[in-house]
């Protein structure tokens, strides 16, 4: 859903309209008045106001027949052709108004307005500079307006002079239909995608309902309408999709509680439900801290699920709707935070769209130069974590028109947005397009997978850390679920270390290296946790060596802390650290080294504290193979570092 102001905007231009001969009375004679014709000019505001903008310009057409020489009436048929986008006939109507009312300035105003929409930018600085130089009394907003388009036309004018290239694909019948389809949403993995259908109740009341379209090898399957408590009879607005697919945070209005009396806490509050075995959780209002009487809607979650964006019209902000975030800690949403005035504007900003590299902000703005009423905007995290300058992301993305609900798959590479466009289904449609390289988010993998333990098969609730090799920094300590799963975001150009703990078990490890030239392929792991018991060998993923070299990398310190820990974790424990190679070159030469790279683990352990007589080291060199050492593949696996257990008490 826009926001209050953003709708009352867009519908009541007519009635600012309508004041424009006041605001302009100082300057001329009161006209001449005609009642008849003032009655028709009142039945054309009467059908203009309920949207019927044909039947308004052919009331005044049918004054102007009987006295074509009556301002009022093109006055007010120039309005009602601006509202419904005839912007070349309502110049005709301004231009005979002025011929008839010089000194009538208000009019150039409005002028202006329709040439900026035609893009005779020219034509438009001209009228907006007669207006502001005419000696009569001005409308403030009118002012503004016009100054701001007159300061910031160079830059609107180089947006249509420099146009990217845009080629929006139709999403086909299976997502669009002759009802109006919107607010995009997009799982991570890119196999399902989420979208707003504004639908006809019974006695034509309009209302918004959820649905979503199963997508493979990008064909994207028949939509079916999400079921209750999801839906309602009132409106779902925006819909945000965590990273594992298993939650939504979305919008909605006047909904009721489990026990039937409403929730809500303002004109619209943000929501959260589950997906658990098919079925969807009873929403949960998020409650005052994020919500408030005013209006909250458009969520959008962070891939990690610690960060929630929206926009708010609450007051405090820098004017209109604002884009704010929340902190998820301690088991709970923080106060929300003003992303400051590089986003924010005295305009409204909208339709925020985190993306899942974490860094990448698209949204929605009318306060930031644009192409048009609103356009959408990018910007991007600096290293103190505040959002950097929001750039426009170009014409013809961006047009005359608004343009909101933007959201980009994890590669970075395809986009959704919603669009009204010919050859289309009817109302608004969703189209996909491949973005520009300059505006591409940084593409991302991930890793799903499920803990269980290795003899008995069952789940396990383990501890998962997710760790940054090149910098050692944690990226991500969650959890397992109950059932055992797991789903980590994997950011490209990485190398990553993932280990698996549970206090009863020895732990797991893997090693994800992610690069820009090299395969974005998510991950699957199934990770059996074995107990420490006699013979049971674990593989160290994670300890480094250069080529035919037993000096440690520094990253192994990483995995080798864990090691130490596990030894602490079970005092009485004792380990043989065991080198292996693959066949490549001389048998005895390849024990050597991998017995020399034991012990370096070995030298490791006993140097942070762990006693020597717990630790024996063998090296193995080639003689114990776990994969075919004719592949690049095979032998990657055959060169490792293992420990097994000799015993436990």
């Amino acid at each position: 859903m826009l926001s209050p102001s953003s709708i009352m905007s867009q519908k009541y231009f007519l009635l600012i309209c309508s004041l424009f001969i006041f605001s302009c009375m100082s300057a001329q004679p009161k006209p001449a008045s005609n009642k008849q014709l003032d009655k028709i000019v009142e039945e054309a505001y009467r059908a203009g106001d309920s949207g019927d903008y044909v039947n308004a310009i052919k009331l005044c057409n049918k004054g102007l027949k009987k006295d074509s020489t009556y301002a009022r009436l093109w006055e007010t048929k120039g309005a009602y052709e601006y509202d419904s986008k005839d912007f070349k006939a309502s110049i005709k109507s301004y231009t005979k108004l002025l011929e008839l009312e010089p000194e009538n300035f208000g009019a150039y105003y409005f002028m202006g307005l329709c040439q900026k929409s035609l893009l005779q930018f020219d034509e438009a600085k001209v009228s907006f500079e007669t207006y502001l130089n005419a000696n009569i009394k001005r409308s403030k907003n009118y002012e503004a307006s016009a100054r701001y388009f007159l300061k910031n036309i160079d830059a609107i004018k180089a947006l249509y002079a420099n146009k990217i290239d845009f080629k929006p694909q139709n999403l086909g019948p299976n997502v669009n239909s002759a009802n109006g389809e919107y607010w995009p949403g997009l799982t991570l993995d890119g196999k399902t995608f989420y979208f707003t259908r504004m639908m006809t109740a019974r006695g034509g009341r309009m209302y918004e309902d959820f649905y979503k379209s199963d997508v493979t090898d990008s064909i994207f399957g028949p939509s079916t309408k999400l079921s209750e408590p999801v839906n309602t009879p009132g409106d779902e607005g925006t819909i945000s999709i965590t990273a594992d697919g298993k939650g939504i945070f979305f919008s909605s209005n006047s909904r009721l509680g489990k026990n039937g009396l409403p929730v809500g806490l303002g004109s619209f509050d943000i929501y959260f439900s589950g997906y658990n075995n098919g079925v969807w959780s009873f929403p949960v209002n998020l409650g005052p801290v994020i919500n408030s009487s005013d209006w909250e809607s458009q969520p959008s979650i962070s891939p990690d699920g610690l960060t929630l964006y929206f926009s708010s019209a609450r007051p405090g902000g820098f004017g209109g709707a604002d884009i704010y975030m929340s902190t998820f800690k301690d088991g709970r949403f923080q106060p929300p935070v003003n992303l400051g005035p590089t986003i924010n504007t005295a305009g409204e900003e909208q339709s925020p769209f985190i993306h899942y590299d974490n860094q990448t902000l698209f949204f929605s703005s009318s306060g930031h130069v644009g192409a048009g009423g609103i356009d959408i905007f990018v910007a991007r995290k600096k290293e103190d974590g505040k959002f950097g300058e929001a750039l426009n992301v170009g014409v013809p993305i961006n047009s005359e028109k608004d343009e909101l609900g933007l959201v980009v798959d994890r590669l970075g590479k395809f986009g959704y947005l919603s669009s009204e466009r010919p050859g289309g289904y009817g109302g608004l449609d969703i189209y996909k397009f491949e973005l520009p390289a300059a505006l591409r988010p940084e593409p991302v993998s991930f890793v799903s997978g499920k803990v269980f333990d290795a003899n008995t098969k069952l789940p396990i609730v383990a501890k998962i850390e997710l760790t940054d090799l090149n910098t050692s920094k944690v990226i991500a300590n969650i959890e397992s679920m109950k059932d055992g799963s797991f789903f980590i975001v994997l950011k490209s150009n990485n190398n990553y270390m993932l280990t698996v703990d549970q206090m009863n078990y020895l732990f797991y490890s893997a090693n994800f290296t992610l690069t820009q030239t090299g395969s974005l392929d998510p991950y699957h792991l199934d990770v059996p946790l074995m107990k420490p018991d006699v013979n049971t060998e674990v593989v160290l993923n994670n300890v480094f060596f250069d080529v035919d070299k037993f000096e440690l990398k520094p990253e192994s310190k990483l995995e080798l802390d864990k090691l130490v820990h596990l030894m602490k974790k079970f005092p009485f424990m004792k380990i043989e650290i065991g080198g292996h190679t693959d066949n490549t070159g001389d048998k005895a030469k390849n024990k050597t080294l991998s017995l020399n790279r034991a012990k370096a683990v070995k030298e490791y352990l006993v140097n942070a504290g762990i006693d020597a007589t717990r630790l024996s080291a063998v090296g193995y060199g080639d003689s114990a193979p776990i994969a075919d050492n004719n592949t690049v593949e095979g032998k990657a696996k055959n060169r490792r570092t293992v420990f097994k257990v000799l015993s436990v008490n």
